[in-house]
This record gives structure tokens, sequence and C-alpha cells, in this order.
């Protein structure tokens, strides 16, 4: 079915049309453990970079610069649903995630701005 170099011509087309899209729906137990293993590994890192932890992420407010920042690095590197976002940084429901997401992509403000510069420069993973 069809001539010589359609299957090439295939692959190219389809390349460009998903480079640089994120994967939106994922399934399965296996793909949900890599998404937040990958999503763990990121979160230890951007802790370290602002000098926190685990523990730090209770006392801060639910919508601390450094808490809307990592939610906004996990969802632009991960797969992880937004639940999980907001309960490993204690950002209280799900939707501040949204919220702080589209604030940090709309209006970039110094302090917010400073605190991505911080994060280590990791490959994006799932784009």
């Amino acid at each position: 079915m069809g001539g010589e170099g359609f299957v090439e011509k295939l692959k190219t087309r389809l390349a460009t049309m998903v480079a640089g899209k994120k994967r939106e729906s994922h399934s399965g137990g296996a793909q949900r453990a890599h998404g937040e293993a990958a999503a763990e590994k990121l979160l230890v890192a951007g802790l370290a970079a602002f000098g926190l932890s685990r523990n730090n992420l209770v006392a801060l407010p639910k919508s601390a610069p450094e808490k809307t920042v990592l939610a906004w690095w996990l969802r632009a590197r991960t797969t992880v649903p937004l639940r999980w976002v907001s309960q490993e940084l204690e950002m209280g429901h799900y939707t501040r995630v949204t919220q702080a997401v589209s604030r940090r992509k709309r209006k970039p403000r110094r302090k917010l701005e400073k605190l991505k510069r911080q994060l280590p420069q990791m490959e994006k993973k799932n784009e």
C-alpha cells in the first residue's frame, strides 16, 4: 500500500506532529509508577536546590513561591496527576496546582524567576 518512501513520509509527518507535545493520556500501573518515580527524583532534586526537606513543606504556606515553582517544574517535566503534586507539596486541594502553574506562566514574578534558576537543569522527560 503506497509507493516507495510512503512509510518514511508518514513517520516524518507523525514525528513533526508530536514533537514537543506532552503525552496527556497515560494508563496502566507500570506507566503511573514510572511517572511517579521520575517525579519523585525531580522533587528531591528541587527540594535540595531550595535547601528544603519534605518536613519544611508542611510549614510553608500552600501558595509559597517555592511550592509554586516546584509544582510548575513537576508538571512541565512529568506525567503525574495534579493530585500527586498537590499531596507531595502539601498544597491542599489539587486545583491549587493548576492555579500555581497558570500563574507561573501568566505573570512570572521576579522571585519566581530567581527560584526557577535555582532548579537543576535536567532534561525534560515525557515531552
